[in-house]
Order: C-alpha cells, then sequence, then structure tokens
C-alpha cells in the first residue's frame, strides 16, 4: 500500500513510533504487520512519520485482543513515561499535610493544584511526540469540589479512546491513589469530530479514602485487573483459532494436541483398520445440469450431512478429495477390531438412511437427478500416523488395504455399500449381504471375496415410507432403453415366428 495515502496533518517521531512497536512486540508482530502493509521495513528514529501508522497498530491490537488490551498498553506507556511527572511527584509528598488534613478545603486545594501540574505536563508529553500546525492540546476544567472535566484534542482516532483512558487511569492513580479514589467516565454526550480528529471529554471524580492506600498495591492491582481481562479476551481468540484450526484436522488428533497428549514427530505405526471410502456417482455429469451456486449448495449440504454422522459413529475423518470422502476408524481411538468394523458399518448404513432424505428433499427442490452415493469398506493392517516434513505434517494412512477400500467404492452400485469379508465378518448380524464376484489387486496376496449389502437384519429406527419412490432422471432413461429394446426383441421374435411357421406349412403340402 502507498504511504502517500496516509495522513500527514499530524506526524509522530520515529522515536516513538519504535516505542509503540517494542511495546506491542508482546502480542505478536501486530505493528510490525502494520509497517509493512505500508511499506516500511526499518524505522528511522530521527525521522517522522504520518501519526495514522500507530492508530492502525492501536487498531489491529483492540480488533484482535479487545479495548481492555489497548487500555493496558495506555498505562504500560504511562507507566514507562513516570519520570516525566518526577517533579509533581517530589511536589505532592511535600503536600502530604494538606492531603491528610481533616480540612476538605485544603484537600480538594491540594488536588486542584496538583490537577493542574498533571495535565500540564501531560499536555507537554503529548506535543513533544506529535508535530502538526493543528492546535492539539489536554486541558482542565474544575465543574465542582473533586470533580473534573478533561478535555482531549490530539492526533486520535475515536477507536483510541482507551488508549488514553489507560495513560489517564495509571497517571491519576500513581498521583492521587494514595489519598483519593478514582472514578473515570467517557462523556460521550459533550464528545464530537473537528475536521476528522476527535474531540473527547472525560469525567474524573475522586472521592477521599477514609485511610491511606499503598500506590504501589494499587498499581499491581490494577495491572492485575488489566490482564485478568486481557487474559480472558486472549482465550476467546485462541479458542477461536482453535475451532477454525479443528476443520482442517480430525477432531480427535485437535482435541489430543490441545491436551498436550500428542506427538508431532513424523512417525507411524501399523494398525488393523477398518477403512471407507465414498464418491458422488456421475459427479460431473450432473454437475454440469447444475448452476454453480446450486452445486456448491448441494455439495455443501451433502458433505456437512455425512460428515455429521461419521463424527457421531467416532470416524476419523482423513480427508475430502474432490467429490470424495475418505474415513478410517481404529486410530487414534479405537474400541477394538471388530467395534471398529461395526461402527463404520453403522455409519455407512445411517449415511444411505439420510441420503435417501436428501434424495426426496433435493427433488422437491428441483434438484431433478441428485446425488447418488457409493461406499466401500475394507478391513486391514495399515501405517497411520504423521507422514510430511518438518515443516508440515499430515495425519493420515497408507497401505494396500485402503487401495481394497477404494476399489471396492469404485465398483459398488449407486446407492450401494460394497464390503470386504473382513469387515462383514464383524458385522454379520447386523446385514444381509450378496455375494459377488471376488476380486484379486496388485500388492495384495489374498482374493479379496466382495459383499454387496442389501438390507438390515436389526430394527435401527429406520423411517419407512408408503410413498412410491420417484424415478430419477437416470433412472427413466435406462427404463426407456429396456422399454425400446424389449420392442425390438418382441419384433424379432414374431418375425421369426412367423418364418418357422411358413417352413412348417411347406413340410406339410409335401407329404400330402
Amino acid at each position: 500500500m502507498d504511504s502517500k495515502k496516509l495522513d500527514d496533518r499530524a506526524r509522530v517521531t520515529g522515536k516513538t513510533l519504535l516505542h509503540t512497536v517494542s511495546v506491542m512486540s508482546e502480542f505478536g508482530n501486530l505493528a510490525k504487520d502494520v509497517l509493512e502493509q505500508y511499506g516500511i521495513d526499518q524505522i528511522d528514529e530521527d525521522a517522522e512519520y504520518s501519526y495514522e501508522l500507530r492508530s492502525l497498530m492501536h487498531h489491529a491490537l483492540s480488533t484482535k485482543y479487545g479495548n481492555v488490551a489497548l487500555k493496558g498498553l495506555g498505562f504500560q506507556t504511562a507507566e514507562m513515561g513516570a519520570g516525566l511527572y518526577k517533579e509533581i511527584y517530589t511536589k505532592r509528598d511535600k503536600m502530604e499535610k494538606q492531603f491528610v488534613s481533616q480540612d476538605a478545603e485544603l484537600n480538594f486545594t491540594a488536588l486542584d493544584e496538583l490537577m493542574k501540574d498533571w495535565v500540564r505536563v501531560s499536555d507537554e508529553w503529548t506535543r513533544s511526540v506529535m508535530i502538526s500546525s493543528l492546535p492539539f492540546s489536554l486541558t482542565l476544567k474544575t465543574s465542582s469540589s473533586g470533580r473534573y472535566t478533561i478535555r482531549t484534542y490530539h492526533a486520535n482516532k475515536s477507536y483510541q479512546r482507551p488508549y488514553f483512558e489507560g495513560m489517564a487511569i495509571y497517571g491519576l492513580n500513581s498521583m492521587f491513589g494514595k489519598y483519593w479514589d478514582l472514578e473515570l467516565s467517557y462523556n460521550h454526550a459533550e464528545s464530537f469530530i473537528d475536521d476528522g480528529f476527535p474531540v473527547e471529554y472525560f469525567t474524573a471524580k475522586f472521592t477521599k479514602h477514609s485511610r491511606l492506600q499503598s500506590t504501589d498495591l494499587l498499581i499491581t492491582k490494577q495491572k492485575s485487573k488489566f490482564r485478568e481481562a486481557l487474559f480472558k479476551n486472549v482465550l476467546k481468540e485462541v479458542d477461536t483459532l482453535s475451532n477454525q484450526v479443528g476443520k482442517y484436522i480430525p477432531p480427535q488428533i485437535h482435541n489430543a494436541i490441545l491436551k498436550g497428549q500428542y506427538d508431532t514427530k513424523i512417525a507411524t505405526r501399523r494398525k488393523k483398520l477398518t477403512i471407507f471410502f465414498s464418491d458422488i456417482v456421475n459427479f460431473t455429469s450432473t454437475s454440469e445440469g447444475l448452476q454453480p451456486e446450486d452445486l456448491t449448495k448441494y455439495l455443501n449440504e451433502y458433505f456437512s450431512e455425512m460428515t455429521a454422522i461419521a463424527l457421531d459413529c467416532g470416524a476419523t475423518i482423513d480427508k475430502y478429495i474432490g467429490d470424495a470422502m475418505m474415513v478410517f476408524f481404529g486410530d487414534p481411538e479405537s474400541k477394538g477390531e471388530k467395534e471398529d468394523a461395526r461402527a463404520c458399518v453403522e455409519m455407512a448404513l445411517r449415511m444411505q438412511e439420510r441420503m435417501e432424505e436428501l434424495q426426496e428433499k433435493w427433488r422437491n427442490e428441483g434438484f431433478a437427478d441428485p446425488f447418488q452415493v457409493r461406499m466401500g469398506i475394507n478391513t486391514g493392517y495399515c501405517n497411520v500416523g504423521n507422514f510430511g516434513s518438518d515443516q508440515r505434517l499430515t495425519y493420515t494412512i497408507i497401505g494396500g488395504e485402503v487401495n481394497v477400500a477404494q476399489r471396492l467404492e469404485a465398483s459398488a452400485d449407486a446407492d450401494g455399500i460394497l464390503m470386504s469379508y473382513e469387515t462383514y465378518a464383524h458385522a454379520q448380524d447386523m446385514i444381509r449381504v450378496e455375494q459377488r464376484a471376488a476380486i484379486k489387486m496388485k500388492g495384495i496376496s489374498r482374493e479379496i471375496k466382495v459383499f454387496s449389502v442389501i438390507d438390515t437384519k436389526i430394527n435401527r429406527g429406520r423411517r419407512t415410507s408408503n410413498k412410491t419412490k420417484i424415478a430419477t432422471r437416470r433412472e427413466l432413461s435406462k427404463i426407456d432403453r429396456l422399454e425400446k429394446d424389449s420392442e425390438k426383441f418382441k419384433h424379432e421374435v414374431r418375425g421369426k415366428l412367423a418364418d418357422i411357421n411358413e417352413k412348417i406349412e411347406k413340410l406339410l403340402e409335401q407329404k400330402r
């Protein structure tokens, strides 16, 4: 981005900008990212920069961690600049008799005098770091005993208000906290914008303590208050990031990482798993008949519904490959070889049922030829774990048994489920099957016995319906072809029968 687009009516010194970057470094690279956005690689301490750079840094901080982070930053900045007020602290200590006196008039007179000194030094400090021809200032108005109106007109943005509040909270508490309790509030009704810069009013109300307080303890408590609020916001940010990252990795791995129970080293192990593949039959041709928006809608709904079922059954979702889905059971959590296989079969049956419901729903929405899904399941030994490099890892499975599951899926009928005997053996009491021709695969020493699921043996609460199933466009086209073939066959049979009858008549005539 071109730095010329920044507002140059007010500038900050390079030294000030360096200080901001340094203090914000504990929050990561937020400040440096702003500089990089404007093509600034290095800050020259003796140069001047647009005030907006600092404003944008503050905005990045408050956006990511909330206003409490910006208020805490102001508090910390004021604490680091406390040496500028050394003269006033010395003066306050000499006036202690007036502050502890039982004479309220003496108390407020001393408070008025030091408040004016605090505002004067604060205004001088601001002017020293901000260069502008505009009449920026910090002024004070006494409205009643112990109550003050502070007016600020600075080269800031409205969203930077918490920063000033943090500075004021530290400055006034460190100056008067020993004797007075501070209540600082923002006067929204009186504040306004002048030529793009906020003119803001604050009320500082002081109430005398019944006994003297420890300033150090007061400051420490205020820091703890800021840190506690900031920590909550950081946890929210971490939780948000965690949820976002969790969408890219299996939930089981995500949870294990958060609990510190998962090793991210490159390592694998052999384990017996049940592997599941599914994909949409004729996806390319089906998608060509849909508008991109509708395709996205139906595909997202399909994956969302199938994923919900997979997670509910305890599956580890490996990946989505175009319109295909690959999951497995048995790692990182396992209920044992048999139960893992049964859970996978249960998942496939539930997916099959849900697809019937979705197909009906989609037809009612105008999707004439809704998705049909085929599934393949196999149980066998695989290598499972972290594959990749030190820079990037993927948790997945590899091996010949994975290829078997994929081959079974590719061979399944539309809306059908194929499984190997190794899976079927664990779920015989759950399903009715018909055996298909066995297959051989390169790299697999055994002949793979194939079973097609035709029904379930147990009552799984499957919804029944008396509605007549509506044929899909694909099914209608098959019916049309069958009818045409049937008519052709009938015609050929009639012709042959006529020839036979003619020959029989000729033979009979010869015998006569």
